[in-house]
């Protein structure tokens, strides 16, 4: 298995096998650091999307819930998941709008070639 710190080797990815093989890429083809940049975005939604059901989740409960102790519980909870779900918000507005800045770029060196 694999740490975290461990050095990378050039076939640790499959823009680096390619890169390897077919030399640099193309006019207009993404690049790595676009195709890493979407795949923090995707990962970044995903989480949003998990921290949206878990309020949704947390706000049934709490209308439900009769014990005081536990609603005030539940109720730290979603202050917390609101919490990170706004600043993973702001977060991901900044990659997805410097995600789409290279995909235009792309775009446009695909034009011009």
């Amino acid at each position: 298995m694999r740490t975290l710190d461990a050095p990378r080797d050039e076939f640790d990815s499959p823009d680096a096998a390619t890169a390897t093989v077919a030399g640099p890429p193309r006019a207009g083809s993404a690049s790595p650091e676009l195709r890493r940049s979407l795949a923090e975005i995707k990962g970044q939604a995903q989480f949003l999307l998990y921290l949206a059901d878990q309020i949704e989740e947390s706000l049934d409960q709490l209308s439900n819930e009769a014990d005081a102790c536990h609603g005030a519980f539940l109720c730290k909870v979603l202050s917390m998941y609101s919490g990170q779900l706004e600043s993973k918000h702001q977060g991901l507005g900044e990659k997805i709008a410097e995600a789409c800045q290279e995909v235009y770029v792309t775009v446009r060196e695909r034009e011009l070639v």
